[in-house]
């Protein structure tokens, strides 16, 4: 199959770094786009007119190179860009790009060793904002001592923190446990003209901590300076007020993000409904899950096992699997989770039936077992087969049984014990006697409480009981003979 973008075999007479720009950000291989690159800066460099790429092709370039794992070659083309522009500051741009893409393939100590040698290998000065990028790439990461090391070596060169310079540090100190909380209000008190994002990070760390007050404060206080909240700032509140329990409070916060015309994303849904479904408002939940959909912001299926769970604890069974339904229209998969909430639910109503035909329609999903979700899998079977057996539905726990031991989810030994007796009270031996060699065959040894019922069982039928008689009496005459 020929390539999607082919190098062309000419170069325009005329290539201007527009074209160039636009020819890289068209090959979606990021190597192949480097060839291009190459290949085009060189046909330049032979033309009449020669054009120098401009920074925002090679900061392009550069982000693609390091965000597909290719960073010695985007550290390569940044150096080699050098010779490029008239001067180092235009290199910048691209720089800066580079030290936020080693951000974020999770490479911070790279980012800091680029940034040290960036005057000597590169001859570009540091500046307050790439010191402010390393310093977002360490915090980003847990490296607070280096990032520390770094803002002492930031103010040494001269350097004053910038509003971005604090929202990082501030950042730092909040997302670190151990630090006090009034240190992150002290360093949000010194930013001269604190912004939306600064106001974000200290609420949110207030809350974190349970000042949850405080952060109320703060949010007052910044509608108060006219400093606009973001959907950052409302799902923030409105998150910690539901885990809080503020129910009222969150809801009316809810409508007011709605009145100033910021509209709530699929985190505020999902924050506001999970804390109204775990405080017994499932009603409330429905209402806000009906205005997702009709605001076409499909829920996931975070928000629905939340629903789920909200309305299978309130024992509204009947609803919880109309959003079930619901759910599987909408084109949604149900994991284990959500559907062991439904089943445990129906279960624990005395509806063991039901709860066993929608573990038959989770294995018919293809919802099966693996590494993180084998216990899951068992604890919900093994409900299911005690539910039976409770209700006296022994033919239905039997399928359900042989269907646990096809797909090799553990039965628990009290659950066992739980079939045995069930099976050899209704006198079916044959199926007892079935589960005890499954017990065996597990190196689960049966209790003697097992055991007596199986025997007891078998004792109970008269042929049994006439033909041990006939046995042991034949025994006893060759003992005296």
């Amino acid at each position: 199959m020929p390539p999607a973008n082919p190098r062309p075999n000419k170069w325009p007479k005329t290539l201007t770094s527009d074209h160039l720009h636009r020819l890289v950000r068209a090959e979606r291989d990021p190597r192949r786009a480097l060839e291009l690159f190459d290949a085009a800066t060189a046909a330049a460099a032979s033309a009449p007119d020669p054009i120098a790429p401009s920074p925002a092709t090679v900061s392009l370039l550069t982000s693609r190179l390091a965000s597909a794992g290719h960073l010695p070659l985007a550290t390569s083309l940044l150096s080699r860009s050098r010779g490029l522009f008239p001067s180092a500051a235009e290199l910048e741009a691209p720089f800066l790009t580079l030290l936020r893409a080693f951000s974020r393939t999770h490479r911070p100590l790279a980012a800091l060793h680029l940034f040290r040698s960036a005057p000597s290998d590169l001859a570009l000065p540091h500046s307050a904002r790439s010191y402010t990028a390393v310093l977002a790439a360490l915090v980003a990461h847990s490296q607070l001592h280096l990032a520390r090391s770094l803002l002492a070596d930031m103010r040494a060169a001269g350097f004053a923190p910038t509003a971005a310079t604090y929202n990082v540090l501030l950042k730092a100190h909040c997302s670190d446990a151990a630090t006090p909380i009034e240190d992150a209000v002290r360093i949000f008190r010194k930013i001269p003209k604190p912004d939306a994002c600064s106001y974000n990070t200290i609420i949110d760390g207030l809350c974190r901590r349970g000042r949850l007050d405080e952060a109320l404060e703060l949010f007052s206080e910044m509608v108060g300076k006219r400093i606009a909240p973001t959907v950052v700032t409302y799902t923030t509140v409105i998150r910690w007020l539901a885990r809080e329990g503020c129910f009222d409070d969150a809801l009316k916060t809810f409508d007011e993000m709605g009145r100033r015309g910021i509209s709530p994303n699929l985190v505020t849904y999902s924050s506001l409904i999970d804390g109204l479904c775990k405080g017994g408002r499932s009603t409330s939940a429905l209402e806000l899950l009906d205005r997702m959909i009709k605001e076409k912001l499909l829920p996931n299926t975070i928000v629905y096992s939340s629903v789920i769970d909200g309305l299978c604890k309130e024992h509204r069974l009947s609803e919880a699997m109309e959003v079930l339904d619901r759910m599987c229209l909408q084109g949604r998969k149900p994991d284990a989770g959500l559907f062991g909430k439904l089943i445990v639910g129906l279960c624990d109503a005395g509806r063991a039936v039901e709860a066993a035909n929608y573990l038959d329609e989770m294995v018919l999903a293809g919802i099966e077992p693996n590494r993180l979700t084998w216990s899951l899998h068992s604890r919900i079977n093994n409900t299911v087969l005690t539910a039976l057996c409770t209700k006296g539905e022994l033919g239905r726990a039997f399928q359900v049984y042989q269907s646990t031991r096809s797909r090799s989810i553990s039965t628990e030994p009290t659950t066992f014990h739980l079939l045995v007796e069930s099976f050899s009270k209704k006198n079916k031996l044959e199926r007892a006697a079935h589960v005890v060699l499954d017990m065996l065959s597990e190196r689960c040894i049966p209790e003697r409480e097992t055991w007596d019922v199986i025997i007891s069982g078998y004792w109970g039928k008269k042929k049994v009981r006439q033909e041990a008689e006939e046995i042991w009496n034949q025994i006893t005459v060759d003992l005296i003979t």
